[in-house]
């Protein structure tokens, strides 16, 4: 089994009748053998399968039938459980029927989409399953697949679901799978094509949970090898182009590589010693003449000459008449029909010709010794009696020969006619800088150079043979023009979003690069296939910018940068001699998002960054959305925290120096950018230390004396890396009017000679092991250049932010005051409280006719609950009883302080408006159970009012309050039938129905048993929540005493810590006073319990009136009731005793001391101690 903290991962595949076999076979064969110890043999399994279905047995369209593990009812009920979803696909009018049938499956579907209790989901279709999702409207705007022979089918189905939902129109592909990335929930959204294209989606979905290694070991596991190469982004498998290896194609594309029979020898050098050029195939018509056009050329002498230098072996052949190695007939005379002139490289090697012809007429070159020609070929290395050959290659003859016999081959449809040699290379040079010319020209229409005549060729070359050297370059430079223009257009959009402008103008740096790199290393082209050659490297990284540019214009700022980040972490292994490249590209297209982020730290000057990003100003979701999705969880979570403190801080303290990015520019924090290097980074963790240090001395000062003192400046060498601060503290007028005239790029971005002189670099020399050891992994780089700046100024700002709550605005008397009156724990405000509303000797405050109704201390008037029969009271009564309570009882127990902090308006009024309210949320059915007065809810509508100060409203959310709400309703509840069942013993009306019973035990039992039962209830959640709230007082005392330690690196909870703090004790107290959502069937038999007490008590007082008096087997009826449902509740508590994690178990934040759960835990087995004694 895996270990502890190796999670197991719950997927469902969903089974209908009709499903594919390999659809659902496959991903649960890759799936299931996918372990966290890559050990076939005992594995520790990472994913648990299940097959869901609606039917017991599914029968698969092959036929093969197969046993579901999971009711699809089931399964709805534990949706949450299932952290994947693999839906497999099936025949198309299957898929149709379960589209158009809304049938469970659909149903299923649609529910795991809606559900938002896991946002870690997975949902995968394989093959034309992705019709079922396109229906549901989840693919809008993103990319999808699906089968390549449904692919137009998907479209449809897409455009229809658009229609119908709204949302941006998806985006369908041909791929092995695609990775469509994350939706708001944060559901993961994964497509494959068809059948076994589900295999490679598993193993990318198995390296998403685990790890790339333990993908790969499955793969090997399964003897499977993945046909993708993911060059075109994360989680998106391209099919790559498979070229057939048969001789006729590999001939037709003029890849000489892919000859199987390249590297056998030639059939000329397989010419027995008697044979000639006559005897090949394919060259009997030269034997004699050589056909061009109507003027025969004499074919040269083929036979070796005696004097042959080349020959070994002598006596053999018949000599040549001319002392020359060959005689070649009258070649001056011969011309091509319809070829351009000679070239200039033509008559180059004419000259080049005579001075050969001197060389060979030396005597030491015709007549060299024996020795030094024994082993002049490699054959003879390997065979000693090997006889070199008597004829030469047929291309030794020139390129004119090789045109002439290109002719007579194709003489029923002449070739090509050759153009200059010097023009067609000119050409293609302007062609791989992306630039027209006269045999090239670019079509805007389909968005590549087509060439001006067709069938260009030069002197030397078939046809097809140049059109293969020059493909590469015609598809390099096309790509060239493509990528500048999208490039161009990003830059001058108006709607683009500045990550996406920054990409723009960094591929644009990248293309001027490359360029200048071709325009230098050029003046050394003198053939095609030199040129072709340097086009190799830049090709294949405009290959690599071609995603990023496509999908930029789309994008928003952080979905750029996940985007470029993704492709660049892909890259560190496929193409790592390109990461410089890429490292400088992503970092100049973080730096908008960077500068924003700044700005949400406080750290950003806003009259520059106002034109990159506007300051965050929105809702949680919409600011989520603006940070990319590598950055981990962690990171997000302070970002947030940071920016929601920086706003209090700003709000209600403006003056404050951590408020003011102007002052915060004085402390010379360093710039955010992107980091690469280990010194980079240990510099810049340096530099965020000696800010933090600088600042909280200003912190210390400002909150002892409420100012501080500017630093003194850095030196040079100390100083940060340049940032947008420079150009506010230190940058004159002029200076930085002269930059904003300036193109933005000077502004806002690095310089671009850094990206360009890294693309010549290493397009020139390449990445070194020492470079390559000195960066981090891609994958680090984002938390390791973030986080030093970020953990600093969290810190300082959560210093800040808890000094402002706690010293200025009095947090802890407003969570004294929340525990006095909404936790009725003020002991002298709770007795007056249960005399006005439950004392039948105060009078009535009822509206009588005559009489004049009046409130105070002494001779007040009450509501006298359980001795009236009208209820609830009107509004006025209600005023008069409880008016002047809360007011009083505040000003006895509370110092004078608290009203001058936060609160009322004026001065009479109380903090955070305390007073008594009508609760407004009721429904219907709770309305009618207040109008019973002897219910146990009659009480439900009053509640204790408060509102929250605007500053403290971070920690007392309405979330909290509604908590204390519900706590205090049932403390109410306790404060009633505490005085009932103590009235019960003390009131002597009473006796007149003992009087009156044959049985006088049951009623005194009742009453004995009845009080014992309530008062040991309520006073259990009496000290439960005292016991809790003193561990809270203690947390808060040890936050307080940090505030007081200013040293850099400490540890400081800040405003999140401590609200979190906070709801965990009401939690806490929630779990105790058994009002959790899962105590709620507890809860409800203990309420029928204290309803039975409060009906006895009915009975008890009705009596006494002489209004109504009950027979005895009523009484005992009604005993023997109470009796059993006590018996039973007492046994549940027993299971909570026995089970304390269902009210929590840990231990309070950071103490160390005995959290809620233990506590109850003791506190339960002295409510089972005293509940049994008590039976």
């Amino acid at each position: 089994m895996a270990a502890c903290s190796q999670r197991v991962y719950d997927v469902g595949i969903l089974m209908y009748p009709g499903v594919d076999l390999l659809d659902f076979a496959g991903p649960h064969g890759v799936l299931s053998h996918v372990s966290y110890n890559n050990n076939p043999v005992s594995p520790d399994h990472v994913f648990n399968l299940r097959l869901i279905a609606a039917q017991e047995d599914i029968t698969a369209s092959d036929p093969v039938t197969v046993k579901r593990h999971i009711s699809i009812h089931e399964a709805h009920e534990d949706l949450d459980s299932f952290d994947v979803l693999i839906v497999p696909g099936g025949p198309l009018p299957v898929m149709q029927s379960i589209i158009d049938g809304n049938g469970p499956e659909y149903r299923f579907i649609k529910s795991y989409i809606n559900d938002s209790k896991n946002d870690t989901r997975v949902l995968m279709s394989v093959c034309s399953a992705a019709f079922i999702l396109a229906s549901t409207g989840i693919l809008a705007g993103k990319t999808a697949t699906t089968h390549s022979l449904a692919l137009e089918a998907l479209k449809d189905i897409c455009q229809e679901a658009t229609r119908k939902f709204g949302g941006n129109p998806t985006k369908v592909m041909k791929a092995r799978y695609v990775d469509a990335g994350l939706t708001k929930s944060g559901m993961r959204i994964i497509t494959s094509g068809g059948i076994s294209c589900g295999f490679d989606a598993s193993l990318y979905l198995a390296s998403l949970k685990t790890s790339e290694s333990a993908s790969n070991f499955a793969a090997m596991v399964l003897e499977y090898i993945q046909p993708c190469q993911y060059l075109s982004g994360p989680g998106t498998g391209r099919c790559p182009v498979i070229m057939d290896s048969g001789m006729d194609e590999s001939l037709e594309s003029g890849d000489a590589f892919a000859i199987p029979d390249l590297w056998q020898k030639s059939s000329l050098a397989q010419l027995n010693a008697r044979e000639s050029w006559a005897d090949i195939d394919g060259l009997s018509p030269f034997h004699n003449v050589l056909f061009v056009s109507q003027n025969p050329v004499t074919l040269p002498s083929l036979s070796p000459s005696s004097d042959d230098p080349l020959q070994t072996t002598k006596g053999t052949g018949s000599k040549a008449d001319d002392p020359a190695l060959f005689t070649y007939g009258p070649l001056e005379e011969f011309e091509v029909p319809d070829s351009s002139a000679t070239s200039s490289d033509h008559e180059e090697q004419g000259e080049f010709d005579k001075v050969l012809e001197d060389l060979w007429s030396a005597k030491e070159v015709l007549q060299p010794s024996v020795a030094r020609l024994e082993l002049k070929n490699w054959e003879r290395f390997s065979d000693r009696t090997f006889k070199e050959p008597r004829s030469l290659c047929i291309s030794e003859a020139g390129p004119r020969v090789f045109d002439a016999w290109l002719s007579y081959k194709t003489a029923t449809q002449p070739p090509a006619p050759a153009l200059q040699y010097d023009a067609v290379l000119s050409s293609l040079v302007q062609l791989a800088l992306g630039r027209e010319s006269l045999l090239y020209r670019y079509e805007e229409k389909n968005g590549k150079f087509a060439p001006v005549i067709e069938d260009i060729r030069i002197s030397g070359y078939s046809r097809h043979s140049f059109n293969s050297l020059t493909k590469e370059i015609i598809s390099y430079g096309s790509h060239i023009r493509q990528a500048r223009g999208i490039a161009d257009s990003l830059q001058d959009s108006r709607r683009a979003a500045a990550c996406s402008v920054a990409l723009g103008s960094g591929v644009n740096i990248i293309l001027s690069a490359l360029q200048a790199h071709l325009g230098d290393s050029l003046a050394s082209v003198r053939t095609v296939l030199q040129l072709q050659d340097l086009v190799q490297q830049p090709r294949l990284l405009l290959s690599c910018l071609a995603p990023m540019v496509s999908e930029a214009t789309k994008l928003w700022d952080s979905e750029s940068v996940s985007m470029v980040f993704s492709l660049v972490q892909d890259m560190e292994v496929s193409v790592p001699r390109f990461q410089p490249i890429m490292n400088h590209l992503l970092a100049h297209v973080a730096h908008p998002w960077l500068k924003s982020l700044e700005l949400s730290l406080g750290l950003g000057a806003e009259s520059f960054l106002s034109a990159v990003s506007e300051p965050d100003r929105e809702d949680k979701e919409k600011r989520l959305q603006r940070i990319p999705r590598f950055i981990t969880s962690s990171i997000v979570k302070t970002v947030l925290e940071t920016d929601q403190s920086l706003k209090l801080l700003q709000t209600h303290d403006p003056e404050h120096p951590m408020a003011r990015p102007s002052t915060l520019s004085l402390f010379e924090p360093p710039s955010l950018r992107w980091l690469f290097t280990w010194h980079d980074i240990d510099r810049t963790q340096a530099q965020a230390q000696r800010y933090e240090g600088a600042a909280l001395k200003a912190l210390k000062e400002y909150h002892l004396h409420g100012t501080f003192t500017l630093p003194q400046r850095l030196d040079n060498e100390e100083r940060p890396m340049s940032s947008s601060h420079d150009l506010i503290v230190q940058t004159t007028f002029p200076d930085l009017l002269s930059q904003v005239e300036g193109p933005l790029d000077t502004i806002l971005m690095p310089g671009p000679s850094a990206l360009a002189t890294t693309v010549s670099q290493t397009l020139s020399n390449g990445v070194s092991v020492d470079e390559a050891l000195a960066h981090p992994p891609i994958s680090l780089t984002p938390e390791l250049s973030i986080s030093g700046l970020l953990t600093a100024q969290s810190r300082l700002l959560a210093h800040s932010t808890l000094h402002l709550l706690f010293h200025t605005h009095g947090l802890r008397s407003h969570l004294r005051l929340l525990h006095a009156y909404l936790l009725l724990s003020n002991g002298p405000f709770l007795v007056r409280l249960s005399h006005a509303l439950f004392d039948p000797s105060l009078p009535s405050a009822a509206f009588q006719k005559g009489r004049i109704r009046a409130a105070g201390r002494e001779g007040g008037v009450g509501l006298q609950l359980g001795s009236r029969e009208v209820w609830p009271p009107a509004s006025s009564e209600l005023r008069i009883v409880l008016m002047g309570i809360l007011t009083e009882s505040y000003h006895s127990s509370f110092p004078d302080r608290l009203n001058k902090l936060s609160g009322g308006t004026v001065a009479s009024e109380l903090p955070g408006d305390l007073s008594f309210a009508i609760r407004g949320d009721m429904s219907d059915a709770e309305l009618d159970k207040c109008i019973n007065p002897d219910g146990l809810e009659a009480l439900d509508f009053l509640k204790v009012g408060y509102r929250a100060p605007k500053p403290l409203g971070t920690v007392i959310t309405t979330d909290v309050l509604d908590r204390y709400e519900r706590i205090s309703r049932l403390l109410l509840r306790g404060a009633r039938l505490c005085w009932v069942v103590r009235s019960l013993l003390t009131d002597h009306s009473h006796n007149i129905l003992r009087q009156r019973r044959r049985n006088k035990g049951t009623v005194q039992r009742f009453e004995i048993k009845s009080h014992h039962f309530v008062t040991t209830i309520f006073s259990y959640f009496s000290d439960s929540i005292n016991e809790i709230w003193m561990a809270f007082e203690h947390r808060l005392d040890a936050i307080e005493a940090q505030l007081d330690n200013y040293e850099v690196g400490r540890k400081l909870d800040g405003i999140s810590g401590v609200r979190t703090l906070h709801e965990e004790v009401l939690d806490r107290i929630l779990a105790a006073c058994l009002l959790r959502r899962r105590q709620a069937k507890v809860m409800g038999l203990l309420e029928e319990i204290l309803g039975l007490v409060l009906k006895f008590a009915g009975m008890l007082r009705r009596a006494g009136e002489g209004k109504e008096v009950e027979d005895d087997k009523a009484v005992e009826e009604l005993y023997a009731l109470f009796k059993r449902k006590s018996r039973v509740f007492l046994t549940v508590i027993r299971g909570l005793q026995e089970q304390k994690s269902l009210v929590g178990g840990e231990k309070m934040l950071g103490t160390g001391r005995a959290g809620a759960g233990e506590e109850m835990g003791n506190g339960i087995g002295r409510l089972v101690l005293l509940l049994d004694w008590g039976h």
